[in-house]
């Protein structure tokens, strides 16, 4: 992304003197395109954020021990077999 990308400017772009671009979906040039070092991070703590918030949804995956989820399958495959037992 170039640092003067701006989504709700006029025309996408806060350089005052760039050239309309009207297919964007083609190749083009700009003089005035300078990369943003800083367009495709995230800062450290929102990814945290974020690994916390699935952890309490979907439950922590490293919590659980491997015993609890052999007695977890275990019953389940008995449910399985009394289901389809003739």
């Amino acid at each position: 992304m170039c640092e003067f990308f701006d989504a709700v400017a006029p025309q996408q772009c806060r350089e005052p003197v760039a050239d309309h671009v009207s297919d964007k979906s083609h190749a083009n040039f700009c003089g005035y395109f300078n990369v943003n070092p800083h367009a495709f991070t995230t800062p450290p703590d929102q990814a945290d954020a974020s690994h916390r918030e699935l952890d309490t949804l979907f439950g922590d995956a490293s919590a659980g021990s491997s015993a609890e989820a052999d007695a977890t399958a275990d019953a389940l495959q008995d449910e399985l077999e009394q289901l389809f037992r003739k």
